[in-house]
């Protein structure tokens, strides 16, 4: 019985630290690891681009794929935040461009205020 219980185990925690695979605490199931551009999916490995988009960080394989989210994050992001609510619960058809990047919106009040002072919003978020 014991040799059972330290076998198990053994397999459990190899299980644990295989570097292919990690924990995903939201999903409760093993999530693979690998880096992949959300414009065309492909695999990054070594060299990438990188953007920040309000709060996230972003890897894309090359340049053209940054500009193409830049231009419609909400095509390539399952959730997109409203800034100034700090939600993710944007609207998809309320947005505004400021400096080449689209931003969405939860409703007409939330976007005003972004649109009075979008330096200050995206300030926010670049801490």
């Amino acid at each position: 019985m014991k040799l059972y219980f330290i076998l198990s185990a053994f397999v459990f925690i190899a299980a644990l630290t295989n570097p292919e695979y990690s924990y995903s605490e939201f999903s409760g199931i093993y999530a693979d690891t690998t880096l992949k551009c959300p414009v065309t999916g492909d695999e990054i490995s070594g060299e990438h681009v990188s953007f920040r988009y309000i709060d996230k960080e972003i890897k894309f394989c090359n340049d053209g794929c940054a500009m193409a989210y830049k231009k419609d994050p909400a095509k390539y992001s399952e959730h997109v935040k409203c800034m100034p609510c700090n939600e993710d619960d944007a609207n998809h058809k309320i947005n505004t461009t400021h400096n080449g990047v689209k931003y969405y919106f939860c409703g007409n009040g939330c976007k005003g205020k972004f649109d009075k002072d979008p330096e200050a919003y995206i300030q926010q978020y670049s801490k």
